[in-house]
């Protein structure tokens, strides 16, 4: 999973047929509003499922009723009823006392409370035997070294240089071990993937996951009371996601969801308006004062801002990503903007600035944004990795390519997690593989993918030296080669405490191998991938439904 998750991939393009299908519409004949008929026909389909013990659909299904149902409407009521006899089914008591409570408050019929109330009384005789312990992945995902003061979620010993030949880069101050982890980031603009047209992105997300924070939550979701397709795991996501960036989109999010790329583009665009109260005026002015400069996370105290100053930090770091004004915006935002009359009248004041910070974000899109990888519920109640995200990581945006990177990354929720895979020595540069490396692509499709994306010429260790592919890769060591293929085979089977044991055993492996034969040999490449599994065996979230 992790060799592959968040590669800075062009996951979605803006789709000329998708202009051409809305131009010409009114607000009015694009908005998809609530439904109780809507509603009511998942309702059915939902009951249906639960008799059937198809738990997963039917919960899909009660969150869709959460979605179409009016606010403040008994259908409200009835879908959080049917979802608590889901999770009693499921024996998640908590959940269901949950769901029983917010069923009460929101519009379930007070004649049939008896029902409910017979059902918390199971819940709490049956809670009293359980005793689950969930475990915390931050327990285990922790920055390695001391926190750089400034920026507290990035390890100290790391330092932004520049140069001609790299642009901006990162490089160590100290040696670095394989495992250590050296930063923990946040994505500053972010949205969740569920784009139907994509295999990695199910439709089904918007009804799976929350839209601030990405979590599932087993599906223990609540609905955005006005449009019908955004949920949040609680209230205080809800609240954040209303003064951050969906009182704008809510009204047009139906749209939004099937433009690709032009949704992150609108997303950084509502949260950047959000930061002035609305005032586009005093955007562009913040904006106009370091747009052009080489401006970097690096160049603000993070620890000390507060939220909204360091919300205006990170758009800041983010913009100033971007290469150049160039982009690869095809067709102009107006049409967005016409679809809503709040909108509008801000288009129509602001056209100019408006088109070049889309553009902008475009472009910071193509070359910045990383996938979010994270575990998706299956049919099953199986994990699953997926793509559900994509975000914005000023940080980990600073790190630069290599085809032989000596740095994973992996994900919690939506946090990046950065970790060494291989001994970095003091002075050293941390670098990332933007697209694939050089074990699965050759030299020659490898460099054509970057110039197209990124417009440069590779000149990594792998490039320079022509590094071969995987199944060509000579041995160093046979004796080491066969215990890595053992131990890549065994991985799966492998508990939580044990996983973090041959955590270590890995590291240690690799370190030795790579300081007796150097790199690349096909055992270290194993051992890297053993090591990558096993950080996905320890983080993979756990179920825990009896």
């Amino acid at each position: 999973m992790f060799s592959n998750a968040g590669k800075k991939n062009k996951f979605f393009d803006v789709h000329p047929e998708f202009f051409s299908c809305i131009s010409g519409m009114s607000d009015e004949n694009i908005e998809m509003e609530k439904s109780t008929q809507i509603a009511e026909e998942c309702r059915v389909s939902g009951n249906k499922l639960y008799s059937q013990r198809n738990f997963f659909d039917a919960l899909v299904k009660y969150n869709e009723i959460l979605c179409y149902a009016p606010d403040a409407s008994e259908g409200i009521g009835l879908a959080y009823a049917n979802r608590s006899a889901v999770y009693f089914e499921m024996k998640l008591y908590e959940k269901c006392l949950k769901n029983i409570e917010l069923a009460k408050v929101n519009g379930y019929p007070e004649k049939n409370f008896h029902i409910l109330d017979k059902r918390t009384q199971k819940c709490h005789e049956l809670k009293a035997e359980q005793q689950q312990m969930l475990e915390n992945p931050f327990d285990f995902i922790k920055l390695s070294y001391k926190a750089n003061p400034r920026l507290p979620f990035v390890v100290n010993c790391l330092e932004l240089r520049q140069n001609d030949a790299f642009g901006r880069y990162v490089v160590t101050t100290q040696d670095l071990n394989v495992g250590d982890i050296l930063a923990i980031e946040e994505p500053h603009f972010k949205i969740i993937k569920s784009d139907s047209r994509y295999d990695s992105c199910p439709e089904m997300n918007k009804f799976q996951r929350c839209s601030v924070c990405l979590k599932d939550n087993l599906m223990d979701l609540i609905p955005c009371p006005y449009c019908i397709s955004t949920m949040f795991c609680s209230e205080e996501c809800r609240d954040y996601a209303m003064k951050s960036y969906h009182n704008y989109e809510c009204a047009i999010i139906e749209i939004l969801l099937k433009t690709g790329i032009m949704q992150m583009a609108m997303r950084v665009f509502f949260q950047a308006l959000n930061m002035f109260n609305g005032s586009v005026e005093d955007l562009q002015h913040f904006l106009s004062n370091y747009i052009n400069s080489s401006t970097s996370v690096y160049d603000f105290d993070v620890s000390k801002a507060d939220e909204d100053t360091a919300a205006k930090y990170y758009l800041l770091s983010a913009f100033c990503l971007a290469r150049s004004d160039k982009s690869s915006m095809s067709e102009s935002p107006e049409i967005i903007f016409r679809l809503n009359s709040q909108l509008l009248d801000i288009w129509n004041k602001h056209s100019d600035f408006i088109e070049f910070f889309i553009a902008r974000a475009i472009q910071l899109y193509d070359c910045n944004f990383h996938g979010i990888c994270g575990w998706s519920i299956q049919k099953s109640f199986t994990r699953e990795p997926q793509m559900i995200g994509v975000g914005c990581y000023t940080f980990a945006s600073l790190i630069n390519h290599s085809c032989a990177p000596n740095i994973n990354r992996c994900y919690v929720y939506d946090k990046v997690v950065i970790m060494v895979d291989k001994p970095i020595k003091k002075g050293e540069q941390i670098f990332d593989c933007y697209r694939s490396t050089f074990l699965i692509q050759p030299k020659a499709e490898r460099q054509i993918t970057l110039y197209e994306q990124y417009s440069f010429h590779c000149q990594c260790e792998a490039c320079s030296k022509n590094y071969p592919q995987f199944n060509s890769l000579k041995s160093m060591d046979k004796k080491t080669l066969k215990w890595a293929k053992k131990s890549k085979n065994e991985i799966s089977k492998l508990d939580l405490n044990e996983a973090k044991e041959k955590f270590q055993e890995y590291c240690k492996a690799i370190h030795l191998h790579f300081e007796a034969h150097g790199y690349p040999s096909s055992e270290l490449v194993l051992l890297q991938e053993c090591l990558q599994e096993c950080t996905s065996v320890i983080l993979k979230p756990k179920l825990l439904i009896p």
